[in-house]
């Protein structure tokens, strides 16, 4: 028989299975779906297989470049896939990409969007089939020097998608640069922008904005950061990347995560080494951190909770308070044995 401490515990055991089996009734699950029924193959100018993928010509302004791509459709049912020409950018990874971007840096005066032609933007390919769609490459009318570089990105249409599926999107893109036949090498041009704070996956920041203004692929580069206080020495933040690569005439956010201590209001230094490929740039710049800013951050973060240390305090205060009582309760009771006794 079981006693009344042993009947206790089960019945805390029945309670808490109870509680997580509950809770898995009302959960709801999202499935990742992985699209990928079609593929593409790059062709040259002659209609044979090019075999590294991307197109990389020399030519002089005003002349043009006729290629082909392939789309296969490896399903058994008819797939839409849609094709978009975009120059390059830097994303905050410091990766060159070829997504649509709003706007571009102001120093990119030859997109890749305005040179290609592509004969249609949505191609519908038959079950277990291929189309061909022709790719004009059109080099700048004036005279220009550097590269110039973006591609063209495919992605299937993906259409009767449940609420709670997720649809992880295939994509693929062909790679185009352009160059100057026998043009003059453009070496990289850095810059620090705007200094601003802001978050990634609900994590606070400060991003540094790095521009690189010549027409020039940045095929290496890495970047060390520090923040100080600007009546101060010691570093706050520090941070520090290494293979980072940029698109010509591009910018990025170079993010330096501030990790679990909130952000103070206040004002700031920024220093920066940055090299690429083979030239060092040192930057310094002043900025300053607005109390509502600060205060605005710090409450949407998910590692940082600015009531902890008031909770501390109320705890702590907690615990000596009852371990006061306690103590008079103590000297009461001793007291009053004492007086009894006499």
């Amino acid at each position: 028989m079981k006693t009344k401490k042993e009947r206790k515990k089960h019945a805390i055991r029945w309670i808490l299975f109870t509680v997580i089996l509950s809770l898995g009734f009302f959960y709801q699950t999202g499935y990742a779906d992985e699209v990928n029924n079609f593929s593409i193959q790059t062709l040259d100018e002659d209609g044979n297989v090019n075999a590294q993928g991307y197109y990389h010509f020399d030519g002089l302004p005003g002349e043009k470049r006729e290629v082909s791509i392939r789309i296969y459709n490896a399903s058994d049912v008819a797939i839409t896939v849609k094709a978009a020409v975009n120059p390059a950018s830097t994303n905050e990874n410091g990766i060159p990409g070829y997504l649509a971007e709003d706007t571009y840096d102001d120093s990119l005066t030859h997109r890749m969007d305005q040179l290609v032609k592509i004969d249609e933007a949505k191609r519908t390919i038959p079950a277990l089939g291929f189309v061909t769609m022709k790719v004009v490459v059109l080099f700048p009318e004036e005279d220009w020097a550097g590269d110039i570089l973006g591609g063209i990105r495919f992605t299937e249409e993906v259409k009767n998608i449940s609420e709670q599926t997720v649809v992880h999107e295939v994509a693929y893109t062909v790679g185009i640069l352009l160059n100057k036949k026998d043009g003059e090498t453009v070496e990289n041009d850095l810059h620090l922008q705007d200094i601003t704070t802001g978050q990634r996956n609900y994590r606070n920041f400060i991003e540094a904005n790095i521009q690189n203004s010549a027409a020039s692929i940045v095929r290496n580069m890495s970047v060390e950061s520090t923040v100080t206080e600007k009546r101060g020495k010691a570093a706050i933040y520090t941070y520090d990347v290494y293979d980072l690569r940029m698109a010509p005439n591009s910018n990025f956010n170079f993010g330096i995560p501030t990790g679990e201590r909130p952000i103070k209001a206040g004002d700031y230094v920024l220093k920066m080494r940055v090299k690429a490929d083979g030239k060092e740039y040192h930057f310094e710049e002043n900025f300053t951190i607005a109390a509502s800013e600060a205060r605005q951050l710090n409450q949407s973060a998910v590692n940082i909770d600015e009531r902890t240390p008031y909770l501390s305090y109320l705890i702590l205060g907690g615990i000596g308070l009852l371990i006061l009582l306690i103590i008079g309760r103590w000297i009461r009771i001793n007291g009053r044995k004492k007086a009894e006794s006499l």
